[in-house]
């Protein structure tokens, strides 16, 4: 082993505590990079599996002659095609009465197109025409299994079917009813799959959507979307707007960006922390090096020399956050696959990731070797035999500390060494910048989408329950119920808008001018009244299609009508992106339904349940979702997302530790003659440990101010990541955020002080004292 290599793994050893917590940085840098990341793929390819063995479709249409559009899609080049009935009518499930869906799919074998994979149970069969097979999420939601029976409303009223087994399919492994209802009640929405003749008959009509599965070698969704639309379809879907699809994508997206913007904190700070202690070494080590270089050493193998310490720390963490990363990825993929119930999970090995991580871990400890390296080159080896420094006149503000008398004189010494040491100053301030930035752009999502979705649940969406009833049933029951305040008729369906040479499907609501079950927030924060005449819609439509207020929209509706309304303004709404209109409007767009749909608000203080039972039993009542259940339902889906945002604020605090806690070390290292000599003074330990805490808390009181605005531009950027059509969050921040980030931050630098007092008491006075002297 050559004499540098020696000297270096000693170096190492005899500051393991603070080589432990730069390695500790990286590793954490290092192991969420290769877990986010690898995670990432795992998910991806574990989508990708199940679309491909489903044969999830490409492009889906709805509305004009489905014959016509099928040859469309094979004349496109469509790989496979089917035609098929979808119909959304309300099912009763154990008592529980509910809008859900019935999608037809033949009888015997699978479809081409879309079909659906069996856990439990029998495929469809001709001899069982009432038989079905029920949504995975359904089943688990309503505790369904073989055997049970359901019971879906048809033009003929109730009609019983029995469960032939439990189904996956690609489309619905997010449960989303729609793009605009991602996220709802999971009591209120649920799908069946039934003999496709046997759908036809209970709604007394034929194939209303065309599937196409595209030929991967040279598939062009454009293009056969394009062929679609001049065959007659009112809507046309590709895979990658699709609701479940484009819900999970919109997730993984963000998880994405955030597995690269994380993992470069960690990888930063550590790189800080790494030039901290190496430049103290090489200022320790000036003697010794200025005695190598008169001895004739080379520049270069100095050089080497102190950049191999940061390799090696670099090195020491990198592999420790890979082996950690490895598991984790696994397990990470495995519990977002468990809890979504993805039909397949794919958990590879990524050895390219692995790779990237060891070589982050070694660029952190190179960069952060780079400049002490490069210092200890360029000593000057008679001045650095002679231990001389060159000694600079007292600045201006030390000078400043000097005449604030009323301050006693171990306070003046930390303010004074707060500008004495600017780089161990600057590195002290960028730990808890970086520490901010990680907490803050937390507390900023955590915040952001809390606010949300009070906004769009608490003030925009007024009513306590939906509630459909057949059609001539009279709304008079709902009235003379107790407990009821409010009742008002509603309408919803689906709708594409255009403009131009760009359409976007959507749903289209309608209310009573006036409504007080729905509030119009404007773009600018202004409520405006829903007009009589024209339409509001989300503000994504401005983005889709390009249109602005005053412009003119097509509306069409599949087995409606087409008509122009005037968009008479831009919302501001989290959830969704949706249109409104007044009821007459709606009239001229949606198609007849065997249902009416109303909007209830309740008495305060009722009982929620009560009002669920009273209110299901009424006489032609079909359906009834309780709007509070779907905050639940949506907390519950949230919890992975509270979980991770708690992980990042603990993890935040950590790096602002162990940057500070290295700092503090090296502080107490180069400033050891001084404590010394304070101590031999008959100086309390007391005091000078006070020293030493109040010129690091400073440091860090420093880098409050620039940390508490990175931190509010960096959670604005990330909550950038999950902005689209679907979900519209603008950065809200509690007012308690800011001060409590800072004195998170204050409260880490705080305890990370207690190391260096360890070190002040285990200080050899006398040692100092004689090497001083010498």
């Amino acid at each position: 082993m050559r004499a540098t290599t020696r000297k270096t793994l000693r170096d190492l050893r005899r500051q393991r505590a603070q080589v432990i917590a730069v390695g500790i940085t990286v590793m954490l840098g290092v192991a969420l990079f290769i877990a986010s990341a690898g995670a990432f793929r795992n998910l991806s390819d574990s989508y990708r599996f199940t679309y491909d063995r489903l044969h999830f479709a490409d492009v889906s249409a709805t509305g004009g002659n489905p014959e016509s559009i099928a040859a469309a899609a094979r004349d496109a080049g469509a790989a496979a095609v089917t035609t098929r009935t979808q119909t959304d009518p309300p099912l009763m499930i154990d008592g529980t009465k509910l809008v859900g869906r019935v999608v037809g799919l033949p009888a015997g074998h699978q479809p081409a197109v879309d079909a659906v994979d069996v856990s439990a149970g029998q495929y469809l069969s001709a001899d069982d025409p009432d038989g079905v097979l029920v949504e995975r999420h359904a089943a688990d939601t309503f505790g369904l299994t073989v055997g049970d029976s359901v019971q879906v409303f048809t033009g003929h009223g109730w009609h019983r079917v029995t469960i032939r087994g439990i189904a996956r399919s690609a489309e619905y492994i997010w449960p989303a009813r729609s793009r605009q209802d991602v996220l709802g009640d999971p009591h209120a929405f649920a799908v069946l799959f039934a003999d496709e003749q046997a759908v036809r008959q209970w709604t007394g009509g034929g194939p209303n959507q065309v599937l196409a599965e595209l030929d991967p070698t040279h598939a062009d969704v454009a293009a056969t979307s394009a062929s679609l639309r001049r065959a007659g379809a009112t809507d046309v879907v590709a895979q990658v707007y699709q609701a479940s699809n484009a819900t999970l994508r919109e997730d993984l997206n963000g998880f994405s960006e955030l597995s690269i913007a994380f993992p470069l904190l960690f990888l930063t700070a550590a790189a800080v922390a790494a030039y901290v202690l190496l430049a103290r070494r090489v200022l320790a080590e000036r003697s010794i090096i200025g005695t190598l270089m008169a001895a004739g050493a080379r520049r270069g193998r100095l050089v080497r020399h102190y950049l191999q310490q940061g390799l090696l720390v670099g090195l020491f963490g990198g592999l420790a956050g890979a082996a950690v990363g490895v598991v984790a990825t696994g397990a990470i993929t495995r519990a977002y696959t468990g809890a979504l119930g993805i039909p397949d999970t794919v958990t590879a090995w990524h050895p390219g990731l692995v790779l990237i991580g060891l070589a982050f871990g070694a660029a952190v400890g190179l960069s952060g070797a780079a400049a002490p390296a490069l210092t200890a080159a360029r000593t000057v080896p008679a001045e650095a035999m002679r231990n001389q420094t060159g000694a600079r006149p007292p600045g201006a503000w030390s000078r400043l500390v000097a005449r604030m008398r009323w301050l006693p004189v171990s306070a003046r010494m930390a303010l004074r060494d707060v500008f004495r040491g600017p780089r161990r100053t600057l590195a002290t301030m960028l730990g808890a910048v970086l520490a901010l930035v990680l907490v803050l752009a937390s507390i900023g999502m955590l915040t952001s989408v809390s606010t949300a979705l009070d906004k769009q649940y608490g003030q925009i969406e007024r009513q306590d329950a939906t509630v459909v009833t057949a059609t001539g049933t009279a709304d008079s029951g709902l009235h003379e119920v107790r407990g009821i305040a409010a009742v008002e008729r509603s309408r919803t369906g689906q709708v594409v808008g255009a403009f131009g040479n760009k359409t976007y499907a959507t749903q289209l609501q309608a209310f009573p001018v006036g409504t007080a079950m729905h509030r119009f927030r404007s773009t600018s924060g202004q409520w405006l009244p829903l007009p009589d005449d024209g339409v509001l819609a989300g503000a994504a439509v401005a983005d889709k299609l390009g249109i602005a207020v005053g412009d003119q929209l097509t509306l069409s509706a599949p087995g409606g009508h087409t008509v122009s309304a005037r968009l008479m303004g831009l919302l501001d709404e989290p959830v969704g992106t949706s249109l409104y209109s007044a009821d007459r409007l709606a009239a001229q767009v949606l198609p007849a339904s065997t249902v009416n749909t109303y909007l209830v608000r309740f008495d305060d203080g009722v009982d929620r349940d009560t009002m669920r039972q009273n209110v299901s039993r009424l006489p032609g009542v079909v359906a009834y979702a309780d709007a509070h259940a779907v905050t639940a339902a949506i907390n519950q889906y949230l919890g992975l997302f509270w979980a991770f945002i708690a992980i990042m604020v603990l993890l935040g605090a950590i790096l602002a530790g162990a940057v500070i806690y290295v700092t503090m070390a090296v502080n107490v290292v180069e400033r050891t003659n001084e404590l010394a000599t304070l101590r031999a003074a008959g100086v309390p330990l007391r005091r000078t440990a006070g020293t030493l805490a109040t010129e690091n808390l400073a440091a860090t009181g420093l880098g409050l101010p620039f940390g508490l605005v990175a931190g509010v531009v960096a959670a604005h950027a990330f909550l950038d990541t999950f902005s689209s059509d679907l979900f519209r969050f603008d950065l809200v921040l509690s007012w308690w955020a800011l001060p409590a980030a800072a004195l998170g931050v204050l409260i880490a630098a705080a305890l990370s002080q207690w190391p260096a007092v360890r070190a002040v008491r285990r200080l050899d006075i006398a040692r100092v004292v004689r090497e001083r002297a010498q």
